[in-house]
């Protein structure tokens, strides 16, 4: 079988990454604990089991603006090391959270009608037949693997040698981009260290470029499976074409077949933003990285879910990983030996040493040359060589792509303000985040629409801080009080809405909030149109999803809070948005 050569993204030390709105489910579903209950339940995140949002459900509209934000543990866009993230989407009619914090069975037949893409039990993202078709093809042995003890399969990578499984996810494409087969992932941004690489990122991109795989008879892996028969298919064009095997009693040749690209744009490629290490927070800038998605107006569909992965390396592989001496060539002789990966010149050593300079499973380096004397100094590495490189990983739960409504004209912008967090103090959500509106800052022109939209879970643990009936999320928006002191320093922007304030203005007929009415103010301060006027001072017996889309023409900063989850000197959830 050819040793095939290709690209690839290498990663180094613990860096967990969340998707922090849209919510990030980190393979969470509905626990009522802080832990979640199943790490292997959907995909393959290698994050902290705290992380992660319950499930809540929102939709966006074709042609909208969703702002992405996320926090990464380790540090991006700086010196300190060289990092990667690449932000996807699919959609699909089978696509689903699931009931159960059960991993979707490999078995079929302990699926309901031994059909596991269509028992509804199990969340799915990558369907069953992708995941088999993954599970008996050649992995790429052409890639770096360091020192690991790999199997055949395209399950087994440096990071998953032992061929773990994660829902359907396939690891081999997890931990490589861009991939070299067929995928059911968009490509919608790649933030590099190196935008030198963009060109490469977009051409090899699916969303343009063909990709193809090879095909055997129909039902052959079911029919060699029954029979216990171990098989491994092909993973490129020319072994597929000299491939032949045994099928119903006579030899077959399987074909390569490509199945084309999206047939969408190339995704965008721009610089890594930066942030620290050892650090989940915001940037330089005071808020959170973030990215905003248009999305397109090619898609609507009821279950979609974004994907977002994190590569980070070290500088001792020379440019990110990305260098091509860096491949199968490097690989230790077995576990435990020493890879071919050159520490020892970088440092003025010869590449066999006796300082213990090796690119290896926790080295023991001698820093101090004490040739003359009888002393030994040996300082040990924390260095694991399944780490080097290490991708991280988080995905939302399912969401929607809903057609605009009649009035909103095709070319009119808008502009998605959302609610992020869940209930708790700051210790109980990290490593998410207390409630705050999404984004917390919103800029937009006259005649723009807005789509507001929250969501939230009845599931959250019960002891964790909050107002209201406990467990739950509950919001709403309104205008905060005017200042009433003189308006000097930072309170010289002529706003309607004192930030420094804690009390809602007294609403009248005449109040300017978005220039909405009286009735629509109403309606984001109480949910009339999502409950049944209850237990409704803390919003204890509204629903968790409410949505209104409105065309905002009245210029102004506004700024309001959520009179439920603002508590001052414990958490602040206040908003502002700019109509230009």
């Amino acid at each position: 079988m050819r040793a095939t050569v290709l690209l690839m993204l290498v990663a180094a030390v613990a860096g967990d990454i969340y998707l922090q709105g849209p919510r990030g489910s980190n393979n969470r579903l509905n626990e009522a604990n802080r832990a979640r209950n199943n790490g292997n339940r959907m995909f393959d995140s290698q994050n902290n089991e705290r992380g992660g949002y319950n499930q809540g459900n929102l939709f966006y509209y074709t042609g909208s603006t969703v702002q992405i934000e996320w926090t990464n543990q380790h540090s991006c866009g700086n010196v300190n090391n060289h990092c990667e993230l690449v932000v996807q989407y699919m959609c699909g009619d089978l696509v689903r959270d699931g009931t159960t914090t059960n991993t979707i069975p490999e078995d079929r037949y302990k699926c309901d009608r031994a059909d596991c893409n269509t028992d509804m039990e199990f969340g799915m993202h990558e369907s069953y037949d992708y995941f088999k078709e993954c599970n008996y093809r050649y992995r790429n042995m052409g890639l770096y693997t360091a020192d690991q003890n790999m199997k055949e399969s395209a399950r087994s990578t440096r990071q998953n040698n032992n061929r773990d499984r994660r829902g359907y996810e396939c690891p081999e494409e997890r931990d490589y981009y861009p991939y070299w087969h067929p995928t059911p992932w968009r490509d919608i941004v790649v933030f590099t260290n190196d935008v030198k690489r963009c060109d490469m990122y977009q051409e090899e991109s699916q969303n343009v470029k063909n990709k193809g795989y090879c095909q055997y008879p129909d039902n052959f892996a079911i029919y060699k499976e029954a029979q216990g028969i171990h098989i491994m298919t092909m993973n490129n064009k020319a072994d597929c074409e000299a491939h032949q095997v045994e099928h119903a009693g006579e030899l077959v040749t399987p074909t390569w077949v490509e199945i084309g690209s999206h047939q969408i744009d190339a995704p965008e490629c721009l610089p890594s933003p930066w942030s620290r290490d050892n650090h989940h927070g915001n940037n330089l800038d005071g808020f959170m990285n973030s990215y905003n998605w248009t999305v397109p107006a090619s898609i609507v569909h009821d279950n979609c879910v974004l994907r977002l992965r994190y590569n980070i390396t070290s500088g001792e592989l020379n440019d990110g990983g990305f260098d091509s001496k860096i491949n199968a060539s490097m690989n230790a002789e077995s576990n435990g030996e020493p890879t071919g990966i050159d520490i020892a010149t970088q440092y003025g050593l010869d590449i066999d040493n006796d300082r213990g300079y090796y690119f290896e499973q926790d080295p023991v380096v001698n820093v101090f040359d004490t040739s003359d004397t009888d002393v030994e100094l040996d300082l040990e590495i924390n260095l694991n060589t399944n780490q080097h490189g290490r991708t991280f990983e988080d995905r939302t739960h399912v969401f929607a792509v809903k057609e605009r409504p009649a009035d909103v004209p095709a070319t009119a912008t808008i502009r998605n303000l959302n609610v992020r967090g869940k209930r708790g103090n700051i210790v109980q959500t990290y490593p998410g985040v207390e409630y705050d509106y999404q984004p917390n800052r919103m800029e937009m022109d006259s005649g723009d629409f807005i789509h507001i939209q929250w969501t939230g879970a009845n599931s959250n643990p019960q002891n964790n801080a909050g107002q209201g009936r406990a467990g739950t999320d509950r919001h709403n928006m309104v205008l905060l009080r005017e200042i009433t002191w003189p308006k000097e320093g930072a309170f010289q922007d002529p706003a309607m809405g004192c930030f420094a304030c804690n009390y809602p203005e007294f609403i009248t007929p005449t109040t300017n909030f978005l220039g909405l009415a009286q009735s629509e103010l109403m309606s984001l301060a109480y949910m009339d149109n999502m409950q049944y006027y209850g237990d409704m001072d803390e919003l204890d017996d509204a629903g968790t999803h409410y949505s209104m889309i409105k065309q905002i023409t009245k210029r102004g900063i506004y700024r309001y809070l959520c009179t439920r989850n603002n508590n001052f000197t414990n958490r602040s959830q206040k908003g502002e948005i700019r109509v230009m």
